[in-house]
Protein backbone atom coordinates (compact mmCIF):
# COMPACT_ATOMS: atom_id res chain seq x y z
CA UNK A 1 0.00 0.00 0.00
CA UNK A 2 1.07 3.58 -0.60
CA UNK A 3 0.96 6.16 2.16
CA UNK A 4 -2.42 7.38 0.82
CA UNK A 5 -1.62 10.86 2.15
CA UNK A 6 -1.99 9.56 5.70
CA UNK A 7 -1.69 11.85 8.70
CA UNK A 8 -2.84 11.62 12.31
CA UNK A 9 -6.10 13.55 12.09
CA UNK A 10 -6.97 13.26 15.75
CA UNK A 11 -6.56 11.20 18.89
CA UNK A 12 -9.59 10.29 20.98
CA UNK A 13 -9.20 10.81 24.72
CA UNK A 14 -12.05 9.01 26.45
CA UNK A 15 -13.18 10.91 29.53
CA UNK A 16 -15.78 10.40 32.22
CA UNK A 17 -16.56 14.14 32.50
CA UNK A 18 -15.85 16.25 29.41
CA UNK A 19 -15.93 19.63 31.15
CA UNK A 20 -13.71 18.50 34.01
CA UNK A 21 -11.18 17.01 31.57
CA UNK A 22 -11.13 20.21 29.52
CA UNK A 23 -10.48 22.30 32.63
CA UNK A 24 -7.66 19.98 33.72
CA UNK A 25 -5.93 20.21 30.33
CA UNK A 26 -6.10 24.00 30.50
CA UNK A 27 -4.87 24.16 34.08
CA UNK A 28 -2.06 21.64 33.69
CA UNK A 29 -0.87 22.33 30.14
CA UNK A 30 -2.46 25.55 28.86
CA UNK A 31 -4.47 23.67 26.24
CA UNK A 32 -7.78 25.32 25.45
CA UNK A 33 -10.78 23.67 23.85
CA UNK A 34 -14.02 24.43 22.05
CA UNK A 35 -17.50 22.94 22.42
CA UNK A 36 -18.16 19.97 20.19
CA UNK A 37 -21.57 18.42 20.20
CA UNK A 38 -23.52 15.22 20.59
CA UNK A 39 -23.06 12.17 18.37
CA UNK A 40 -26.17 10.29 17.40
CA UNK A 41 -24.82 7.14 19.08
CA UNK A 42 -24.92 8.63 22.58
CA UNK A 43 -21.51 10.25 23.11
CA UNK A 44 -20.59 13.91 23.54
CA UNK A 45 -17.33 15.77 23.05
CA UNK A 46 -15.10 18.83 23.18
CA UNK A 47 -12.23 19.51 20.78
CA UNK A 48 -8.69 20.68 21.57
CA UNK A 49 -7.52 22.19 18.26
CA UNK A 50 -3.83 21.56 17.58
CA UNK A 51 -1.75 22.54 14.54
CA UNK A 52 -4.42 22.58 11.82
CA UNK A 53 -6.03 20.31 10.85
CA UNK A 54 -5.16 18.06 13.81
CA UNK A 55 -6.91 17.94 17.17
CA UNK A 56 -7.41 16.04 20.40
CA UNK A 57 -10.99 14.91 20.92
CA UNK A 58 -12.35 14.67 24.45
CA UNK A 59 -15.00 11.99 24.03
CA UNK A 60 -17.47 11.75 26.88
CA UNK A 61 -20.39 9.60 27.93
CA UNK A 62 -23.67 11.14 26.85
CA UNK A 63 -26.58 8.71 26.85
CA UNK A 64 -25.88 5.18 28.07
CA UNK A 65 -29.24 4.06 26.69
CA UNK A 66 -27.64 4.34 23.24
CA UNK A 67 -25.04 1.92 21.92
CA UNK A 68 -21.97 4.18 21.72
CA UNK A 69 -22.62 5.84 25.06
CA UNK A 70 -23.00 2.45 26.74
CA UNK A 71 -19.85 1.13 25.04
CA UNK A 72 -17.79 4.14 26.15
CA UNK A 73 -18.98 3.89 29.76
CA UNK A 74 -18.09 0.21 29.88
CA UNK A 75 -14.72 0.71 28.14
CA UNK A 76 -13.58 3.55 30.40
CA UNK A 77 -14.67 1.86 33.60
CA UNK A 78 -14.57 5.20 35.43
CA UNK A 79 -11.07 6.19 34.25
CA UNK A 80 -10.00 8.77 31.65
CA UNK A 81 -7.58 7.33 29.08
CA UNK A 82 -6.46 7.63 25.46
CA UNK A 83 -8.76 5.36 23.57
CA UNK A 84 -8.27 5.47 19.82
CA UNK A 85 -6.47 7.25 17.02
CA UNK A 86 -7.79 8.35 13.68
CA UNK A 87 -6.07 8.60 10.30
CA UNK A 88 -6.93 11.24 7.72
CA UNK A 89 -6.53 10.07 4.11
CA UNK A 90 -6.70 11.61 0.65
CA UNK A 91 -9.49 9.37 -0.63
CA UNK A 92 -11.47 7.43 1.95
CA UNK A 93 -13.29 5.37 -0.67
CA UNK A 94 -9.96 4.13 -2.03
CA UNK A 95 -8.52 3.50 1.44
CA UNK A 96 -11.61 1.49 2.32
CA UNK A 97 -11.51 -0.47 -0.94
CA UNK A 98 -7.89 -1.53 -0.36
CA UNK A 99 -8.83 -3.06 2.99
CA UNK A 100 -12.20 -4.50 2.10
CA UNK A 101 -14.00 -2.01 4.33
CA UNK A 102 -17.30 -0.20 3.94
CA UNK A 103 -17.59 3.58 4.26
CA UNK A 104 -20.00 4.93 6.87
CA UNK A 105 -21.47 8.42 7.02
CA UNK A 106 -21.70 10.17 10.38
CA UNK A 107 -23.32 13.30 11.75
CA UNK A 108 -22.69 15.26 14.93
CA UNK A 109 -25.14 17.86 16.26
CA UNK A 110 -23.05 20.92 17.15
CA UNK A 111 -23.52 22.76 20.44
CA UNK A 112 -23.87 26.12 18.66
CA UNK A 113 -26.39 24.77 16.17
CA UNK A 114 -26.03 23.01 12.86
CA UNK A 115 -24.24 19.77 12.25
CA UNK A 116 -20.89 18.36 11.19
CA UNK A 117 -20.80 15.61 8.57
CA UNK A 118 -18.01 13.10 8.03
CA UNK A 119 -17.23 9.64 6.63
CA UNK A 120 -15.35 6.84 8.35
CA UNK A 121 -13.99 3.41 7.49
CA UNK A 122 -12.65 0.70 9.77
CA UNK A 123 -14.30 1.59 13.07
CA UNK A 124 -15.34 -2.03 13.45
CA UNK A 125 -11.65 -2.94 13.71
CA UNK A 126 -11.16 -1.21 17.09
CA UNK A 127 -8.58 -0.79 18.62
CA UNK A 128 -6.73 -0.42 15.31
CA UNK A 129 -6.89 3.18 14.02
CA UNK A 130 -9.75 4.00 11.68
CA UNK A 131 -9.93 6.37 8.71
CA UNK A 132 -11.85 9.62 8.32
CA UNK A 133 -12.81 12.28 5.78
CA UNK A 134 -14.91 15.40 6.30
CA UNK A 135 -17.60 17.20 4.35
CA UNK A 136 -15.45 20.34 4.67
CA UNK A 137 -12.75 20.15 2.02
CA UNK A 138 -9.92 22.27 0.68
CA UNK A 139 -9.88 25.94 1.64
CA UNK A 140 -13.12 25.61 3.61
CA UNK A 141 -11.53 23.03 5.91
CA UNK A 142 -8.33 25.04 6.31
CA UNK A 143 -10.34 28.14 7.24
CA UNK A 144 -12.55 26.22 9.68
CA UNK A 145 -9.53 24.62 11.39
CA UNK A 146 -7.79 27.99 11.72
CA UNK A 147 -10.94 29.48 13.24
CA UNK A 148 -11.23 26.65 15.77
CA UNK A 149 -7.59 27.01 16.76
CA UNK A 150 -8.10 30.71 17.44
CA UNK A 151 -11.35 30.17 19.31
CA UNK A 152 -9.80 27.67 21.75
CA UNK A 153 -8.05 30.42 23.73
CA UNK A 154 -4.91 28.36 24.30
CA UNK A 155 -2.55 29.56 27.03
CA UNK A 156 0.32 27.90 25.18
CA UNK A 157 1.15 27.45 21.49
CA UNK A 158 0.32 23.85 20.57
CA UNK A 159 1.73 22.19 17.50
CA UNK A 160 1.02 18.73 16.19
CA UNK A 161 1.34 15.21 17.53
CA UNK A 162 4.92 14.20 18.30
CA UNK A 163 4.13 10.49 18.65
CA UNK A 164 1.49 7.89 19.28
CA UNK A 165 2.47 4.96 21.47
CA UNK A 166 0.71 1.73 20.66
CA UNK A 167 0.67 -1.85 21.85
CA UNK A 168 0.95 -4.82 19.55
CA UNK A 169 3.59 -5.54 16.93
CA UNK A 170 4.95 -3.41 14.07
CA UNK A 171 3.93 -6.11 11.60
CA UNK A 172 0.28 -5.87 12.71
CA UNK A 173 0.17 -2.11 12.27
CA UNK A 174 2.12 -2.16 9.02
CA UNK A 175 -0.25 -4.78 7.66
CA UNK A 176 -3.17 -2.47 8.44
CA UNK A 177 -1.72 0.88 7.38
CA UNK A 178 0.95 -0.03 4.86
CA UNK A 179 3.68 2.55 4.17
CA UNK A 180 2.40 5.10 6.66
CA UNK A 181 5.45 7.11 7.80
CA UNK A 182 3.66 8.15 11.01
CA UNK A 183 5.43 8.87 14.35
CA UNK A 184 4.60 5.57 16.06
CA UNK A 185 6.27 4.08 19.14
CA UNK A 186 5.62 0.55 20.30
CA UNK A 187 5.00 -0.52 23.88
CA UNK A 188 4.75 -3.91 25.58
CA UNK A 189 0.98 -3.74 25.83
CA UNK A 190 -2.17 -5.12 24.20
CA UNK A 191 -3.08 -3.81 20.75
CA UNK A 192 -4.27 -0.20 20.82
CA UNK A 193 -3.05 3.26 21.68
CA UNK A 194 -1.48 3.75 25.11
CA UNK A 195 -0.17 7.36 25.00
CA UNK A 196 0.19 10.40 22.75
CA UNK A 197 2.62 13.31 22.66
CA UNK A 198 1.67 16.88 21.73
CA UNK A 199 4.18 19.60 20.87
CA UNK A 200 3.79 22.97 22.64
CA UNK A 201 6.01 25.97 23.27
CA UNK A 202 6.09 24.87 26.93
CA UNK A 203 7.48 21.46 25.98
CA UNK A 204 6.00 18.13 25.03
CA UNK A 205 2.70 17.17 26.64
CA UNK A 206 2.18 13.43 27.11
CA UNK A 207 -1.33 12.12 27.67
CA UNK A 208 -1.94 8.47 28.55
Amino acid sequence: MSSEGMYIDHVIYGVVDVEAAAERLRRDYGLGSIPGGRHLGGTTNRLVPLAPPTYLELLGIGDTALADGAWLAQTLGGRDRVLWWVIGVDDIEESARRRGLSVQSGTMELTGGGEARFQTAGMERYPLPFFVAYAERGEDRVRACDDRYGAAGHECVPGGFTFVEVGGTPSLLDGWLGDHGLPVRFAMAPVGITAVGIQTDRGEVVIA
